[in-house]
């Protein structure tokens, strides 16, 4: 990792992030109680005050607040969400279910929309966070406010309409921090008419924290500007902009999950605690001399040994574009197990697909998973990806992606039959089906068939291929990974790395669950597979030539099977190490168990192998014990991060100062 080596002198990494995972939920007696009595002398009522706002129907759906913990009571500080029922504070976990780290910096955002109150006698950490309170508060109660008094130690708020009634004052007492709610009039002498349609408390920062928590809620994808416009509309009746509604989901995006900054600077770290948590784990970040980000692969310890002991040696790699601020591209290498699922062995972020960065990510790969004999890769027709194999993997097999292929072909030519054709022809196990499928391809279009040939049907065709690709000709278990990371290629560069291993981590858990539940010798899968084929035998005629060899007919076809070579005239038995139902037909003539004629991969007990080790979880930050020169070592972006603010200006992300840029 940044070629920094692990040092004797251990740092425990600091919370880095507002937001605790994993908390218990606590209980939170009222701020009245005795202990509390002699500190606070305005909290007599307060029961009072929650009932009067309760009667008067001024409840604020779908926000959260945050009180700090009294006077005299630990200094931790708690995000947290109030009960109507019985005046009890439960932590607020954003993504709780999603990372075992805390990753965000909100200490007012909530996984669901809990009923929140402004009451006299509550505790604010900052005038800010009061503030941004009461803007919720009247954006869900539809009316304006504008602030009469403001100083270090003082907040008067007063409705916007002259004469109203409502008002808030807020004070700082002497020996705290904190801002104290201490009059509160919750009740308006005026219409409630004259509101802006857009809003003056609306402000991109509000936004984002009221749907900071529906992020993923839009049919399990990441909110859009248009879906807060839409939102916003519909729950409040205000008019957003849309350049306001971008800036409220970036603010929102850095609420849950972090700033990218604050994950660049981790990455390290993470890496680090990644690889002693997980062992047999490989990273690899890649610096610029000015320490700004280049690269960065994962590869789980996990993965490489279920793949190097379990999986067919065939490997689909493709890359994808990363949705966030700073861009860039992620590569992922994929197997898949002989239970037909996807299994991911790598994944590598960088600036974009070209020579230097797969060159690399396959550099990290060959690192990660040594010599494998009869290697075949499989990926689309990106020159990068196929000048990197050949000069790091000279041994291995390069192949294309039929379905890429085809529509390739499509695109050219502007024909679907030429690219129907084309997918028979590279799926076709045997010679003489492939030579047929050509014959009718340069019927169809002779430019197609230059096209196919210049190719090389040794990339693009099964039967042509040097080794076997097995039952893979596509790179569809790559595309499954990132249609999985859809919504995450939108994170910071470490949280999209946990999102990742915690991906891997339930996956490992089912799988292994599921494979042990399996009642037959073969996975579910193949077993499925070899009772379809079964069902042909019976319209089968066999006659055996020794006692090994046999001749099978069907329809007028014949086709010749050696049980001990394990070979078919079909090419199925051989191609793909399991057996074809010709096979199938002899083995029942001979009274041999179907199993015996199937590869591992395809066997229950080397799935359950495959998925034996678990993906052990990172642990809180506050966990991470880093070698000092590690945890210092951070990485840099190149790109700004700032939020723009209602008076034109810009608002950093990290620091919330106005017209502070990082760069």
């Amino acid at each position: 990792m940044c070629g920094v080596p692990p040092v004797a002198v251990d740092q425990v990494i600091e919370p880095q992030f507002g937001n605790v995972f994993g908390c218990r939920i606590e209980q939170y007696h009222d701020v009245d109680n005795e202990a509390n009595n002699e500190q606070v002398d305005d909290l007599e009522n307060v029961d009072e005050e929650r009932t009067q706002i309760q009667t008067q129907g001024r409840h604020v759906q779908g926000v959260s607040c945050t009180v700090p913990n009294m006077p005299g009571t630990s200094e931790v500080r708690h995000n947290i969400t109030v009960s109507d029922s019985d005046n009890t504070i439960t932590w607020v976990i954003p993504g709780a279910d999603s990372y075992s780290f805390g990753i965000g910096r909100s200490s007012t955002l909530a996984t669901q929309e809990p009923t929140c109150m402004i009451y006299k006698g509550q505790f604010f950490p900052s005038k800010k966070d009061l503030k941004r309170l009461v803007g919720i508060f009247s954006m869900r109660e539809n009316f304006e406010w504008k602030v009469k008094r403001s100083n270090k130690t003082t907040l008067h708020l007063v409705c916007i309409i002259d004469k109203c009634t409502w008002k808030l004052r807020a004070v700082r007492r002497d020996e705290w921090t904190y801002f104290q709610v201490r009059s509160f009039v919750n009740q308006h002498s005026c219409p409630l008419e004259e509101v802006h349609r857009r809003h003056r408390q609306a402000s991109a920062v509000i936004i984002g924290e009221v749907i900071a928590p529906r992020l993923q809620q839009h049919n399990g994808r990441l909110m859009r500007p248009k879906d807060i416009i839409a939102d916003m509309k519909t729950m409040y009746g205000i008019q957003v902009m849309y350049s306001k509604a971008h800036d409220a989901l970036q603010y929102a995006l850095s609420l849950t999950y972090g700033t990218h900054e604050e994950s660049f600077k981790l990455l390290p770290s993470f890496a680090y605690v990644l690889e002693q948590q997980n062992p047999g784990t490989i990273t690899d970040l890649q610096c610029a001399d000015d320490d700004t980000f280049l690269y960065f692969f994962m590869s789980l310890g996990s993965s490489i040994r279920g793949f190097r002991r379990c999986m067919r040696p065939v490997i689909a790699v493709d890359g994808t574009h990363l949705k966030g601020r700073f861009g860039g591209t992620m590569f992922v290498a994929t197997a898949q197990d002989g239970n037909e699922q996807v299994y991911p062995i790598a994944f590598g972020y960088g600036d974009s697909e070209n020579n230097l960065s797969w060159e690399w990510f396959l550099e990290c790969l060959r690192g990660a998973l040594g010599h494998i004999d009869d290697l075949v890769f499989i990926s689309d027709r990106h020159a990068s990806i196929e000048a990197g194999i050949s000069k790091v993997f000279p041994y291995a097999t390069h192949t294309i992606c039929c379905w890429h292929f085809g529509e390739n072909m499509k695109k050219r030519f502007h024909r679907k039959d030429v690219a129907d054709i084309m997918d028979s022809t590279a799926r076709t196990y045997s010679e003489f089906n492939y030579n047929r499928h050509m014959e009718e391809l340069h019927r169809l279009h002779k430019g197609a068939f230059e096209y196919a040939i210049a190719a090389g049907p040794h990339k693009w065709s099964r039967v042509h291929c040097p080794q076997r690709r097995y039952r893979l000709m596509t790179t569809n278990v790559a595309e499954c990974i990132n249609s999985c990371l859809k919504f995450a290629r939108q994170l910071p560069m470490m949280t999209l790395a946990e999102f990742i291993r915690n991906m891997l981590q339930k996956w490992f858990h089912d799988r292994h669950a599921a494979a042990r539940s399996m009642r037959h010798q073969l996975t579910d899968t193949a077993h499925l597979v070899i009772l379809k084929r079964v069902e042909k035998c019976n319209y089968m005629t066999v006659n055996p030539v020794d006692w090994n060899i046999f001749s099978v007919k069907l329809k007028g076809n014949q086709w010749t099977v050696n049980l001990h070579l394990k070979t078919c005239i079909c090419n199925k038995f051989q191609m793909n190490h399991f057996p074809c139902s010709h096979a199938l037909s002899t083995a029942r003539e001979r009274n041999l168990d179907f199993t015996s004629l199937c590869a591992d991969y395809y066997k229950r007990e080397t799935l359950i192998d495959a998925y034996s080790v678990p993906i052990m979880p990172v642990g809180h930050l506050s966990s991470w014990v880093v070698p000092s020169d590690i945890a210092s070592g951070g990485v840099k972006s190149k790109v700004e991060e700032t939020i723009r603010s209602p008076d034109g200006g810009s608002t950093c992300l990290v620091f919330r100062e106005d017209n502070h840029i990082v760069v």
